[in-house]
């Protein structure tokens, strides 16, 4: 072989060893990447990174859990920037090289996820920190478990302290393990001190007739109790009922391990079941003493019937036998005045005008008395009927007329311009008015006036009779309309004529005719006295 021929053997085997070498490369690099690929991607959400928070690589978990937009492939993937909270992760371990685990929720299509996180760093086999990985396995369904259970364990409790003041727990000695803290309401100790003790040793059950309470009979047999009055006493002293519930409790292979129960303060409603009763027995006796007096109101009702019957009577009989012969002295007294059967000196005939005077006066009267007791006795009849105001004020003006000019006033302004319908009783209604020009005549001092107003004020008529007279003071306004009341201290006074009797029956009759009457008055200003009557629509 020659020296030429050795060359190109040499250069052969040279170039063949070196595209062996680049073809060795190449297919370590593509073996390792596809490898590298083909295990992470099948792993949970993963991310690698430098120190300085520079990608190195994402898989595709993560990728969708963070950045769901971005391309399936690995290869075509780029991840420039991890998510804000892991690079606050990284720069903490840059700086601690120590691991972190966090729980965090994502909201996805399928509702909030729960993942439980671990970020650690990565050193090479010189021990130099390289990089930081971080991994992310979903905890989802056991962040749900474990939320149930703690919303199911609250539930529990909270139904149970709604049920009770306190629960319990005993071992299969009987010994406490287990109460809750509200049972320092009961006993004023904490739970801690009470750990240990039997539960007997907290106050002192109900005893049954056989000398053993109920719960500590049913406790030797293992079988559930309900309901049995334990008496505790504080550290103060004072007495508390409770009833004490329980049920055994036995584990997986059936073997007993204790009590757990429950405990309600009672005091109050035993208490209050006490007072109950004792108010029960009061109600009884005061049921008693009610239907006693009952009997007593139904005999007196009875008796007032009774009473009532012989008043009506009475007025019926004092009807007849007062106002005949009332009547008969008043027609001898006209025809003595008339001087029928022969003359009468001037003596006489004054004596005869008082006669006649004081008879019409005292059948006036009885008349009153009588209305009043019908009106009381709803006995006193009622004919409304569409009548005229105009026509009803002339007729008692007329009848107050005379005494009016005797005395000298003026009863000018008691006409009537504008006429109206009322729907009343035409007799009643007349007497009315009549009553209150009468008291204003009697009451005007000689030379005064007299007057009457009207207006409409709904469906109703409001006549206001006003006078110049002495007044009434404030004090006294309500009192005129009392029967056998008249205003005193020289306004209205007994020295007139009358007994007190025509505001109360022209009130009770207005009433009847659902009316009312009125009064506006100041001690020397006069009187305005407003009677409201219904309109006839």
């Amino acid at each position: 072989m020659t020296e030429t021929s050795q060359g190109s053997v040499v250069s052969l085997r040279a170039d063949n060893k070196r595209q062996e070498s680049q073809a060795s490369s190449a297919l370590q690099n593509i073996v390792s990447r596809d490898f590298f690929d083909a295990i992470f991607e099948q792993a949970q959400p993963m991310y690698m990174a430098r120190p300085d928070g520079t990608v190195l690589y994402v898989n595709s978990g993560y990728a969708n859990l963070f950045s769901p937009s971005l391309p399936a492939k690995p290869s075509e993937r780029l991840f420039s920037n991890l998510h804000a909270d892991h690079l606050d992760i990284i720069r903490r371990i840059a700086k601690s090289q120590m691991a972190e685990t966090k729980q965090l929720s994502i909201e996805s299509g399928a509702g909030t996820e729960y993942f439980l996180s671990r970020h650690f760093p990565v050193f090479d086999k010189k021990d130099t920190f390289i990089a930081i990985c971080g991994t992310f396995i979903n905890s989802t369904r056991q962040v749900n478990a474990e939320t149930k259970l703690r919303l199911e364990k609250r539930r529990f409790l909270d139904i149970t302290r709604a049920a009770s003041d306190w629960i319990w727990e005993t071992d299969a000695d009987g010994h406490i393990k287990y109460v809750s803290d509200r049972v320092v309401q009961a006993v004023g100790l904490p739970p801690l001190l009470l750990k240990g003790k039997l539960l007997s040793e907290l106050g002192t059950f109900k005893l049954e007739a056989s000398g053993i309470s109920k719960a500590e009979a049913a406790i030797e047999k293992h079988i559930p109790f309900r309901s049995v009055p334990m008496i505790i006493r504080d550290n103060e002293g004072e007495e508390k009922i409770f009833n004490i519930s329980g049920v055994p409790v036995f584990n997986e292979k059936g073997r007993f391990t204790g009590y757990r129960g429950t405990s309600d303060d009672i005091t109050a409603r035993l208490a209050a079941e006490d007072e109950a009763s004792s108010s029960r027995a009061d109600l009884e006796k005061a049921i008693g003493e009610i239907t006693r007096k009952n009997l007593q109101l139904e005999m007196t009702a009875k008796k007032a019937v009774a009473a009532a019957r012989a008043k009506d009577e009475f007025l019926a009989t004092m009807s007849h036998e007062l106002r005949t012969p009332l009547n008969a002295i008043i027609g001898f007294a006209e025809v003595m005045g008339m001087e029928t059967f022969g003359p009468l000196s001037d003596k006489y005939k004054e004596y005869v005008g008082d006669i006649l005077n004081s008879g019409r006066h005292l059948l006036s009267l009885i008349e009153d008395i009588l209305d009043i007791a019908r009106i009381e006795s709803d006995k006193i009849p009622m004919d409304i009927a569409k009548t005229s105001l105009r026509e009803m004020v002339d007729d008692a003006v007329i009848l107050v007329q005379k005494h009016a000019s005797d005395k000298e006033i003026d009863i000018r302004e008691t006409k009537v311009e504008q006429d109206f319908d009322l729907k009343v009783d035409p007799t009643r209604c007349l007497q009315i008015i009549v009553n209150i020009l009468g008291n204003a005549v009697k009451f005007t001092p000689p030379e005064g006036q007299i007057g009457i107003e009207t207006r409409i004020a709904g469906e109703d008529l409001l006549l206001t009779i006003w006078d110049t007279g002495p007044g009434i003071a404030k004090s006294e306004q309500e009192r005129i309309f009392e029967a056998f009341k008249q205003a005193h201290n020289g306004i209205y006074s007994r020295g007139e004529d009358g007994v007190g009797l025509g505001l109360t029956l022209s009130l009770k009759l207005a009433r009847l005719m659902d009316g009312d009457i009125t009064v506006e008055s100041e001690p020397g200003h006069g009187s305005r006295f407003t009677v409201r009557l219904p309109l006839m629509l």
